[in-house]
């Protein structure tokens, strides 16, 4: 299967069009482009307020929901960087640079996708699932969770999009519990998985997908102050005993590459870890 050609990434300063809040801390900011965003599916971009001064002084890696003239990412507000995101008015400046890494890689002939994803970790997918339609694809399954009901950031647009099951932890809607409790019972030898969320969660998937020989596809997150390989920030390791750079090998990595024991990537017993960055 050949890879496909990555369009050429730019830094350009576009204004936002407009934010819109889901119940607080989640927002969608939608930029305008009149150039057009060519991003894939599981691509990304770095962004920071043009007007933001010395600090923060990084720009934030934010996985594209939408491309096009209209390009928008999924935040939520948990530190400074995303605070500032989630106050920001339409008009305000916003460097984006992108569209960077690599994207979801294309579905296989005869399996049904199966989107795995929980908290923001829904924008990819979202993004890939809108791809499907778009393509005539085979609707795919989408298993969501999140700690409760108000972690479910635009579900209603995947229910149009996907067979939908949810999960929340405390059992607010949907099936009590985590997203792997839905998916050993659904997931088929036609299947494939194409997974994004919390490192915790994504490393039981992982496990699950590799126990039955079904192929699953994990979009990663780590620390980085560039996104195209020049810092070196953001190290994954692979079960060869080495790294992979998430930004330029990943976003989207086979999840059998993954070293899911060792570092930031490793399950840890009552943790949950959050994709998302400040």
């Amino acid at each position: 299967m050949s890879s496909p050609v990555l369009p050429k990434r730019r830094l350009a300063t576009l204004p936002l069009m407009r934010r819109e809040s889901i119940g607080g801390l989640y927002h969608v900011l939608t930029f305008e482009d009149a150039e057009g965003t060519l991003a894939l599916p599981g691509q990304f971009t770095m962004v920071r307020g043009a007007e933001w001064g010395d600090a923060p002084l990084l720009p934030r890696p934010m996985s594209y929901l939408t491309a096009g003239n209209t390009p928008s990412i999924l935040i939520k507000v948990i530190g400074e960087g995303t605070l500032r995101m989630g106050r920001a008015e339409p008009g305000e400046p916003f460097t984006l640079l992108g569209p960077l890494g690599q994207p979801w890689r294309a579905p296989s002939p005869g399996r049904r996708a199966v989107l795995v994803g929980g908290g923001v970790g829904i924008a990819p997918l979202l993004f890939l699932a809108r791809a499907f339609a778009a393509s005539g694809q085979r609707q795919p399954i989408a298993i969501y969770g999140g700690r409760t009901a108000k972690d479910l950031p635009l579900d209603d647009e995947l229910t149009a999009l996907a067979e939908l099951h949810i999960t929340t932890e405390d059992g607010s809607r949907g099936t009590r519990g985590r997203v792997t409790d839905v998916l050993k019972d659904l997931l088929g030898p036609d299947h494939e998985v194409f997974t994004c969320g919390p490192d915790r969660m994504m490393a039981k998937v992982a496990e699950l997908c590799a126990s039955r020989d079904v192929p699953c596809e994990a979009s990663l997150e780590t620390p980085m102050a560039c996104g195209y390989g020049v810092c070196l920030g953001c190290p994954v390791p692979v079960t060869d005993g080495g790294y992979l750079y998430a930004c330029m090998q990943g976003p989207c990595v086979d999840a059998r590459r993954v070293d899911w024991s060792r570092g930031d990537h490793a399950p840890k017993k009552g943790v949950t870890q959050l994709r998302t960055k400040s």
